[in-house]
């Protein structure tokens, strides 16, 4: 059966893995509308991604760091992304008692992987057999808010897996041969630290989403070359807030820009990781460096990493254990002056093993 006829009357557990595979094969063979190509190289990984929408192309792929994917002509994976305007309609999910842990495990079985459709008019399917992947739109409009700003996210999560990476909810701060991963849920500072660490003459390869490594030694690589903060977190680094007045602020009310057009060297290709940071708003006088055992780090990673994929078998635990092994952890008072942070960190890195 035809990816069409098994949509025309909805997919189930009954036909899932049949219609997955057929529609990201389908996908592939399209030649029109799929005119705009671009590669990329999240996280060193080469990708190759075809849009049926120019100006939705240049928006994704924009986001993405420009860093070497190792140099093969041949990409890692290829990514067709269609928007709903030219292609067939977007085939219903039909079966909403099945629960996500099968769906997942019916799919893994087969070799394949898809988002879990809690959202209407949006499939997120990836074939890891032949390296394909497929995100499908029934309008632009269908989209969640954190897509602009992320875009990709749930394929590079099975991408970077396929690779022994692992995609994170995290940020970075260092020096080209050695640096800091910051461990933390959303508000905890994250992203107020690496501005204050860049003012500081530091560098990143990301404040939100990057990719980890931990062969032989924990490594950090950049997804998207964009930094966010609040207007408030802003106007601690008085200069920068004054820089950025006219920027527009995206879904959360935060002003997204490219570091690298205002840090001079702010942007890494790759960061060896020498320990993990749990930041913490503590209004503290001076900041402080408190030392915390690994255990303390993984609880930090619950909600912000480990459960972020919904029903998927989260392979996260193992993960981050062998990242954290042999990693010095600490938890990191913030004070309210960015300044005193940042250059607290950069003399801390600076003394890290290089």
């Amino acid at each position: 059966m035809t990816p069409d006829g098994i949509a025309a009357r909805g997919i189930d557990r009954e036909n899932l893995v049949e219609w997955v595979r057929a529609a990201v094969a389908e996908a592939a063979s399209l030649s029109r509308p799929m005119d705009v190509e671009r590669r990329v190289s999240p996280g060193g990984i080469s990708v190759v991604a075809r849009f049926d929408e120019s100006g939705f192309a240049k928006a994704y792929c924009d986001r993405f760091h420009e860093g070497p994917s190792g140099g093969s002509p041949a990409p890692d994976f290829r990514m067709d992304v269609l928007v709903g305007s030219s292609v067939p309609p977007l085939a219903p999910w039909t079966d909403p008692s099945f629960p996500p842990q099968a769906f997942h495990a019916i799919l893994g079985a087969a070799g394949l992987r898809a988002a879990y459709p809690f959202q209407d008019g949006i499939w997120r399917l990836c074939d890891l057999r032949t390296r394909r992947g497929l995100q499908w739109c029934a309008s632009l409009d269908r989209l969640p808010p954190w897509d602009g700003s992320a875009p990709l996210r749930q394929h590079l999560h099975w991408f970077l897996e396929d690779r022994a990476m692992r995609l994170a909810h995290a940020a970075t701060l260092g020096l080209k041969d050695r640096g800091i991963v910051l461990f933390g849920r959303g508000g905890a500072g994250k992203s107020g630290t690496t501005l204050a660490g860049l003012a500081a003459g530091l560098s990143t390869v990301g404040d939100d989403y990057i990719a980890l490594h931990n062969d032989p030694a924990p490594l950090a690589r950049p997804l998207y070359r964009t930094v966010k903060q609040d207007r408030d977190g802003l106007s601690r680094i008085p200069w920068l807030a004054a820089r950025l007045t006219g920027h527009a602020e995206n879904w959360r009310g935060k002003v997204e820009f490219d570091p690298g057009a205002v840090f001079e060297g702010a942007f890494l290709d790759v960061l060896p990781i020498g320990a993990a940071v749990v930041p913490r708003v503590a209004h503290a006088a001076r900041p402080a460096l408190v030392p915390i055992r690994a255990q303390t780090v993984m609880l930090s990673l619950m909600t912000s990493n480990l459960h972020q994929f919904a029903g998927e078998p989260d392979r996260g635990m193992t993960f981050f254990a062998r990242f954290l092994k042999d990693l010095p952890c600490y938890r990191l008072d913030l004070s309210p002056d960015a300044a005193r942070n940042g250059e607290l960190l950069r003399a801390f890195i600076e003394r890290l093993p290089a």
